[in-house]
């Protein structure tokens, strides 16, 4: 069984410098090796491309490395379809990060 991620917001990156995360969010661009995605608090992270994800609806879910400069190292990105409810999302984010024995 893989281990669990913690799933994290833009505001809870410096948290998990280093670590494997999952950030669900908006798809605002899309350019080269990068990508820039609004996270469920609205705030943006840019994520740096495996190369080999596929991003092809407006709302993904990456699992990535939070770097030092807090940006994300894709490892692997699943597409949620084009109709995803942001504000729910990050109650589930705020939830596992205030009861994490529940979500862990």
């Amino acid at each position: 069984m893989e281990k669990p991620t913690a799933r994290i917001n833009s505001a809870l990156r410096e948290k998990f410098v280093g670590q494997t995360v999952r950030v669900s969010g908006k798809m605002i661009s899309l350019s080269g090796n990068t990508a820039v995605v609004e996270s469920t608090d609205n705030g943006q992270i840019l994520v740096h491309l495996n190369g080999e994800s596929q991003w092809g609806t407006d709302y993904i879910e990456v699992i990535g490395q939070v770097e030092p400069d807090f940006t994300l190292k894709e490892f692997k990105t699943t597409n949620l379809g084009n109709d995803f409810n942001l504000e729910l999302a990050n109650k589930v984010v705020e939830y596992s990060q205030k009861c994490p024995d529940m979500f862990f």
